[in-house]
């Protein structure tokens, strides 16, 4: 069925009498619309991969959750009237969401950015070392398997 011109985040009309979808490329936004009861769509994506090879994940969502909340002002309020929503009604279940997925972010970055430890083990006893650990380091503590 034909719809509206695409533009990013925005609920269209079907021509289906009074059948409103909402789509977005925004994993957060997807998230708070599932987590605020937003019937997902079947199918719930579309997965585009285009000619430069670049590939794009679509969500699909009902434009109205059962509690007649709007998917495009849910869009809005988890982007940019994020800070503003903030400020107005800091217990907004919203702020929670985009709070809990910062701190998912931060969290993220800190496991992206900590050096891993690598397990040895020799004659049944192990030890980790840290795989930034300099070539002497780890010798020296190879010997502790001994």
């Amino acid at each position: 069925m034909p719809l509206a011109p695409r533009q990013k985040g925005a609920a269209f009309l079907y021509m289906e009498p009074n059948k409103r979808f909402f789509h977005t490329i925004n994993l957060k936004c997807a998230v708070a619309l599932a987590t605020l009861g937003f019937k997902m769509n079947k199918p719930p994506v579309t997965r585009l991969v285009r000619t430069d090879g670049k590939e794009s994940t679509e969500f699909w969502f009902e434009g109205e959750n059962d509690k007649g909340q709007d998917a495009s002002q849910v869009y809005r309020q988890m982007t940019k009237e994020g800070d503003e929503l903030e400020e107005k009604d800091p217990e907004n279940p919203l702020c929670y969401i985009r709070a809990a997925l910062a701190n998912r972010d931060v969290l993220v970055d800190i496991i992206r950015n900590t050096p891993r430890l690598i397990e040895v083990e020799h004659n049944g006893k192990r030890i980790a070392i840290s795989e930034n650990a300099s070539d002497k380091t780890k010798q020296e503590m190879t010997r502790f398997l001994k």
